[in-house]
């Protein structure tokens, strides 16, 4: 049971906020009262189709008006009865006008929500030559209207919930029946639906409330601002998640070789797709590896360099005063800084910010010997090696694991090397997200993950099995 609703609960739970509007309504010679949270919902909408039929085309008791109004006599296309101050209350901080009838303590919801304010526009971040141009935006509705387009199925299902004491954050689970495992579906269903907190509205906030306390800086959900790519993971099998006020939507569950993947491998054939797959997972090891490698080999192992090219780094080394691994690690900062100075300033600056700060500063610090030539090169083939690395979250890991291979190859040449790779592998096969192992891609039957990408396949084809995600 909920509390009981009335004009002045109404008008205390507001407390008297500017946006939200109460005024009265005259119908009929009855006084009927309207409420509605200004910005959430369209002025001449309300006077249009809720105020000028009331006023004009009704008549008799509140219940005839009550009647009249629920049967089209106001021109909603939603018009849903409201019997409770809980339920007023989240009307109208979802776009609905709340029409009370004092005198039988009912009231009606119409939704006058506002026109959208920006509607869909191109991927700014996974954007591709041949594929779809449209991304999510901020409203969620328009979110599920997209994706609908990209899927016309009555096979695709939306779980609606609301999250957040403070912020009631509208959520959606996105599923297909028939394909995504229910125990999936009700494992994030209840997940969301066990949350006690006050915000529900940042990235941040969906991903760490999601997956729990999670202590590894790999992503257990996998983002995307694309349609197509979210009804094709879906198609997969997967649970996709929407929130409203984020122009992004999460999947689930995830693993290393969906991370390793690029929305323009559906744009190309699938060989050329394969080549450029094993382009990526080397471009992963280089700049995991290459800083760490060039430390250990430099430091500890200089016979497995060639004369040649040995004699070149002894002699560009000769004036440098630091050892090696702080060059390395002086050049991996820099790279840091300067990426993030790029991304916190404008656009146009950001970008140019980095590219003459990367090429002042690397040939500043050469010029002034504090670092040599040979380590300005290995350190810039991995950074850029990690630009080939197609999502940011997981990006950002591997720069993280990258500086600690190169302090242990440090403190121990090959052997430290080795030991940080191992402890990566060790890392990455203790973690599960939604009881997926994060290595399984390798060996798993169904779509997504493998290095080289297969063919697509008919319907005849595909495997007839409605479980396509296995739970651990």
């Amino acid at each position: 049971m909920g509390t009981a609703l009335s004009a002045a609960a109404i008008e205390a739970a507001f407390g008297g906020s500017g946006d939200f509007v109460a005024r009265d309504v005259v119908a009929a010679g009855l006084r009927l009262r309207l409420y509605f949270v200004d910005g959430l919902v369209g002025g001449n909408l309300i006077s249009d189709f809720v105020v000028k039929p009331l006023i004009q085309e009704v008549a008799g008791s509140a219940a005839a008006i009550r009647t009249e109004a629920a049967d089209g006599v106001v021109y909603s296309a939603v018009c849903q009865p409201v019997d409770t101050l809980e339920d007023a209350l989240a009307k109208l901080l979802n776009g609905f006008a709340v029409l009370l009838f004092p005198e039988e303590a009912r009231a009606l919801a119409f939704e006058t929500k506002t026109p959208v304010n920006r509607g869909p526009s191109a991927p700014e971040v996974e954007n591709t030559v041949k594929g779809a141009k449209d991304a999510f935006n901020e409203n969620m509705r328009i979110n599920t209207g997209m994706i609908r387009r990209h899927m016309r199925s009555a096979d695709l299902h939306f779980t609606q919930l609301v999250v957040g004491k403070q912020t009631a954050t509208n959520v959606s689970v996105a599923w297909v029946r028939g394909l995504t495992n229910p125990q999936l579906v009700e494992r994030t269903v209840a997940r969301l639906r066990s949350l006690e907190i006050d915000s529900f509205a940042t990235p941040a906030a969906v991903e760490e409330y999601l997956t729990g306390s999670r202590k590894t800086a790999f992503p257990l959900l996998q983002y995307t601002e694309r349609t197509d790519r979210f009804v094709t993971a879906l198609l997969a099998g997967r649970v996709g998640i929407l929130v409203d006020g984020l122009p992004l939507a999460y999947l689930a569950p995830v693993n290393l070789g969906r991370l390793m993947d690029s929305p323009e491998d559906l744009s190309r054939d699938f060989v050329s797709a394969s080549a450029i797959r094993v382009l990526r997972y080397a471009a992963l090891l280089l700049t995991l590896l290459l800083p760490g490698l060039y430390v250990a080999v430099a430091a500890f192992h200089q016979e497995m360099i060639p004369t040649a090219l040995l004699m070149s780094i002894v002699a560009s080394k000769q004036a440098v005063p630091f050892p090696t691994i702080f060059e390395v690690l002086f050049l991996l900062l820099a790279f840091e800084i300067l990426q993030e100075a790029g991304l916190q300033l404008p656009q146009s600056i950001g970008q140019t910010v980095s590219i003459i700060g990367g090429l002042v500063v690397g040939t500043a610090a050469v010029e002034a010997r504090l670092v040599s030539p040979a380590a300005l090169i290995a350190v810039s083939v991995a950074g850029i090696c990690g630009f080939a690395l197609p999502g940011r979250d997981f990006a950002d890991a591997i720069r993280i694991w990258r500086l600690i291979a190169a302090v242990l190859a440090s403190m121990a040449g090959l052997f430290g090397l080795t030991a940080a790779f191992l402890l990566l592998v060790g890392h990455l096969s203790g973690l599960q997200s939604y009881g997926a192992s994060y290595l399984a891609p390798f060996s798993a039957a169904s779509g997504g993950g493998a290095i080289l990408r297969r063919r697509l396949v008919t319907r005849r084809e595909r495997p007839e099995d409605a479980s396509r995600e296995g739970l651990a």
